[in-house]
C-alpha cells in the first residue's frame, strides 16, 4: 500500500511539473532569453541566432596570439587573419617546424611582425611614430631593458614584449630571465 500511495504521489508530482514548465513558470532564464518571440518554443531562427551570438562572444580576442592576429584591431579574428596568422605561423613563427609554438619561438615573434604600441615605455621607442613597434625598434627596447637588469640586477615588466621574459610571472624580470633576452636581442 505504501508503495502504491508513493507512486500515485510520484504521478501527481510529476504531472504538476510537466503543467508548470508547459505554462512557462519554471523555464529557466536562459530559454526565456533565447526565445524571443515569447511562444514558449525555440524555434530554427531563434536557434541559429543563439549560435551566432555565442560564436561572436567566443572569437573575441583574449590571448596573445589572438592580440597579435587581430590586425584590424575590431577585437575579432576574423577568417581572413587567422589565414594570414596561419600562415605566418608555419613561415615564421614555428622555427623548428614542430607544429607547436615554443616559449623561445613566441619570445622572437616580434623579429617577424610589428607590435602595436600598447604602453608608454613601448611610445618611447616608436621613432616614426606611427603607433607600431618595427622589429628593430624592438630590438632596442629590449638592448636597453638588458643594459638595466645588467645595472640594477632586475626590471619591472612594463610591456607585453617583456612578459614574454619574465618566466615566472612575477612582474620582475631578474639576471637569470635577461640571458633570454640577451640572447634575442645577438641572434
Amino acid at each position: 500500500m505504501k508503495k502504491y500511495n508513493f507512486f500515485i504521489i510520484l504521478v501527481i508530482f510529476l504531472l504538476l511539473l510537466s503543467l508548470s514548465i508547459s505554462s512557462g513558470i519554471a523555464q529557466p532564464v536562459r530559454f526565456r532569453q533565447i526565445d524571443k518571440n515569447k511562444d514558449g518554443v525555440i524555434d530554427k531562427h531563434e536557434w541559429r541566432m543563439e549560435r551566432q551570438k555565442e560564436i561572436r562572444q567566443r572569437s573575441r580576442v583574449n590571448t596573445w596570439w589572438e592580440k597579435r592576429a587581430d590586425t584590424n584591431n575590431d577585437g575579432i579574428v576574423d577568417s581572413n587573419e587567422l589565414n594570414a596568422w596561419n600562415k605566418l605561423i608555419k613561415e615564421r613563427l614555428d622555427l623548428n617546424n614542430d607544429g607547436i609554438i615554443d616559449a623561445k619561438e613566441r619570445r622572437l615573434c616580434w623579429r617577424h611582425a610589428r607590435s602595436r604600441v600598447n604602453t608608454a615605455l613601448e611610445k618611447k621607442y616608436d621613432k616614426n611614430k606611427d603607433g607600431w613597434l618595427e622589429p628593430e625598434e624592438v630590438k632596442e627596447l629590449l638592448r636597453d631593458r638588458y643594459i638595466l637588469i645588467k645595472t640594477e640586477g632586475k626590471a619591472k615588466v612594463d610591456s607585453a614584449i617583456e612578459a614574454e621574459y619574465d618566466e615566472n610571472e612575477d612582474g620582475i624580470i631578474d639576471p637569470k630571465e635577461a640571458k633570454n633576452i640577451n640572447e634575442d636581442i645577438q641572434s
